[in-house]
């Protein structure tokens, strides 16, 4: 029996890669780099061409730290008084998130589908659950403001991993590591034969299989869901992924449109 939905949210529930490019355009155009950028035009055209970019930065390590460093731009993601974060939460403020097309209908309609059982003494049979490497707080307003915050039970983020065991580096147990997607299973109890993973990422895929969580013999894969209409597209999700000791994986399903989860809801419901 299906007994959780875990949803990665960049490129999964919001369309995070526009608010990637229109922000380091916004960035690029901000006074503190003036003395940087010289009057010269931002070097990325449209979106599909700076994604390219982002995207293969991003797989490096550093992350996205990368992307700042390539365009010359002023950052420290350490120093919270940087400047570029008081930019950034005044960039947030002045383009407000929004989830792509179907996705609050869709996740209304998991919600409802996993209501109450019968038996009024149990819990809700599905519960509905984010594990993003994102920041909780900003999450958190904008699945507010677009009206779906309350049909998740719990979240693992970039607030969760720091606080992990006093953990000194966040960014080692970000996907792919198994680490975040063991901490949501704990939160919303749920086994991993019973989740199924919505990401929109090789890496959302590879952090689904064999975690070991209480019982090293015991390792626990997720039913993968890929989304076409995230970071990196269908063409690069069927690829797969190549897993120690498992060779290439796959997703258990590709979808197209946020109503393709819903039916795969209801069926793994049956």
């Amino acid at each position: 029996m299906l007994q959780a939905v875990i949803f990665d949210y960049d490129g999964t529930l919001a369309p995070t890669s526009e608010r990637q490019f229109n922000w380091f355009n916004y960035w690029w155009n901000h006074p503190e780099n003036s003395g940087r950028i010289k009057g010269k035009e931002f070097p990325y055209a449209d979106l599909g061409t700076f994604m390219e970019m982002y995207n293969l930065q991003c797989h490096l390590e550093g992350g996205v730290k990368n992307v700042y460093h390539l365009l010359g731009l002023s950052c420290d993601m350490n120093d919270k008084e940087h400047p570029v974060w008081a930019a950034y939460k005044n960039f947030l403020s002045e383009h407000p998130s929004k989830l792509y097309p179907g996705i609050k209908t869709a996740l209304k309609e998991i919600w409802e589908v996993g209501g109450l059982t019968k038996d009024t003494k149990r819990n809700r049979r599905l519960r509905l659950g984010i594990n993003t490497t994102n920041v909780w707080s900003s999450i958190y307003k904008d699945l507010t403001n677009n009206g779906v915050a309350q049909f998740f039970d719990s979240f693992v983020s970039d607030e969760v991993l720091r606080d992990y065991i006093g953990i000194g580096n966040p960014d080692s147990i970000k996907k792919p590591s198994k680490i975040s997607l063991a901490l949501a299973l704990g939160l919303i109890d749920s086994e991993g034969e019973g989740a199924i993973h919505v990401g929109d990422t090789l890496n959302d895929l590879a952090a689904s299989q064999k975690i070991i969580r209480l019982n090293p013999l015991h390792p626990e894969t997720l039913i993968t869901v890929g989304v076409s209409w995230g970071y990196e597209g269908r063409k690069n999700l069927e690829k797969g992924v190549e897993v120690p000791g498992e060779g290439t994986v796959h997703f258990n399903h590709i979808v197209d449109k946020p109503s393709e989860i819903v039916r795969l809801v209801k069926k793994y419901l049956e």
